[in-house]
C-alpha cells in the first residue's frame, strides 16, 4: 500500500510539472515580457561601421567549393571555382559536375557578363543592368548581391538614412525613403545573418561563420528568392583573400561551335 502511494506521488509531481511547462509555452508572448527595443541611432552608426569595415578588408579573394541548387524537391549539387575584384566589380566563376564535366563558365567585368553554358552549348552576353540569365544560370547578376554572396559577407550600399523596426534588424533607405536593404544580425555576436535585397526580390543568409585573420565571412552562404521556392547554396571549403591575381585570369574561352546569344531586359528567356 505504501508502494502505492509513493508511486501516486511521483505520478503527480511529473503531472505538476509538466502543467507548468505546458502552461508556459501557452502564455502569449506579451505575457513574457516586452520586445527588445530597436536599435539606437548611436548604435546603428555603430554596428554599420563595423559592418563596412568589414567589407573593405577584401578587394580580392579566390575560393573553391560547392554549389548546390534547390528547386522544389530538385537538387543539384555542383564544384565551383571563384576568382573575384570587389571594384570594378570582376568574377570568374568555373563550375563542373563532380566527376568534372564542365557545366558554366561565368565572367562579369563590371556590367557586362559573359557566360559559356556546356549543356545548350551556347555563349550568353549582356548587361548586367539589362540582361539576366536567370534559367540557364541562378546567380544574381545585381553587382552587390553577387559580391556578397562570393565573399560571404554583404557590403554597406550608399544610403541616406537608416532605421531600426526591431532589435537585430537595420533598414538601408534612400532618399525617398525606399528600401534599400534590410540587414538582420545575429544578436550575440552582433554579425550579419541575413541581407535582403529588395531590388532583385532575393535574400541572403550567412552562415558558420569563420575568420582568417581579421576577415569575417561565412563559409555558407543561402540565396532565397522572395517565394523562397528556388535556392542556391554556396559552401566554401578553400578561400584566400587578397590575393595578387594574374592579369589574364578574368577570361573565359568561348568554343567556336557554341551558338551566341545576345541578351537584354526585352529578350525572352527559353
Amino acid at each position: 500500500m505504501k508502494m502505492v502511494r509513493e508511486g501516486s506521488r511521483v505520478l503527480l509531481l511529473l503531472f505538476c510539472l509538466s502543467a507548468v511547462v505546458l502552461s508556459q509555452a501557452c502564455i502569449p508572448p506579451a505575457f513574457l515580457g516586452p520586445p527588445a527595443p530597436p536599435y539606437s541611432e548611436d548604435v546603428i552608426h555603430t554596428i554599420l561601421n563595423r559592418v563596412t569595415a568589414q567589407g573593405n578588408l577584401v578587394n580580392t579573394l579566390f575560393c573553391t567549393g560547392s554549389l548546390i541548387s534547390k528547386q522544389g524537391e530538385i537538387e543539384q549539387e555542383a564544384n565551383i571555382a571563384i576568382v573575384g575584384q570587389r571594384s570594378p566589380l570582376r568574377v570568374k566563376m568555373e563550375i563542373t559536375h563532380p566527376w568534372g564535366s564542365p557545366i558554366a563558365n561565368l565572367l562579369v567585368d563590371d556590367d557586362h557578363f559573359t557566360l559559356v553554358f556546356f549543356p545548350e552549348k551556347r555563349i550568353f552576353l549582356g548587361s548586367v543592368k539589362k540582361g539576366k540569365p536567370t534559367r540557364s544560370f541562378p546567380v544574381p547578376l545585381d553587382p552587390s548581391a553577387m559580391w556578397a554572396f562570393i565573399r560571404g559577407y554583404p557590403l554597406v550600399p550608399v544610403y541616406k538614412k537608416a532605421d531600426s523596426p526591431k532589435k537585430g534588424v537595420i533598414r538601408l533607405l534612400d532618399a525617398g525613403n525606399i528600401l534599400l536593404r534590410r540587414l538582420d544580425f545575429d544578436l550575440s555576436p552582433i554579425r550579419p545573418q541575413a541581407c535582403y535585397f529588395p531590388a532583385i526580390g532575393m535574400t541572403q543568409y550567412y552562415e558558420s561563420f569563420e575568420k582568417d585573420d581579421a576577415v569575417e565571412y561565412a563559409r555558407k552562404v543561402v540565396l532565397k528568392d522572395t517565394s523562397k521556392r528556388k535556392s542556391l547554396i554556396l559552401r566554401i571549403k578553400h578561400a584566400l583573400f587578397n590575393p595578387r591575381l594574374p592579369s589574364g585570369v578574368f577570361q573565359v574561352a568561348k568554343p567556336e561551335k557554341f551558338k551566341t546569344i545576345m541578351l537584354s531586359r526585352e529578350t525572352k528567356q527559353q
